[in-house]
């Protein structure tokens, strides 16, 4: 199970945007996972959100957004052509 760890939901969401898109793409791409709300200061780049997921620890969401699609796939942008993936990119 993937932990995502963040600065906590206030008025119902968490008020980082990084935060909030990696909680977005993991609802999107239908991975199960779990929050924590976690101390900035003990972080592995000083920053949140950071993932833990089967032992190893992703911070950046760009990076952890990498890491789960090598790791489990693109349910997202799988389906589109290489064209389709850079015009996307582009706009």
């Amino acid at each position: 199970m993937i932990t995502l760890y963040h600065y906590g939901d206030t008025f119902g969401f968490d008020p980082s945007p990084f935060c909030l898109k990696m909680e977005a793409y993991l609802r999107l791409a239908g991975l199960p996972f779990e929050k924590r709300r976690a101390d900035v200061r003990k972080a592995p780049k000083g920053q949140l959100p950071y993932i833990e997921d089967n032992g190893k620890t992703v911070a950046d969401s760009r990076v952890i957004i990498d890491y789960l699609k090598a790791t489990y796939g693109d349910p997202l942008d799988g389906h589109l052509t290489t064209l389709e993936k850079a015009d996307q990119h582009a706009w």
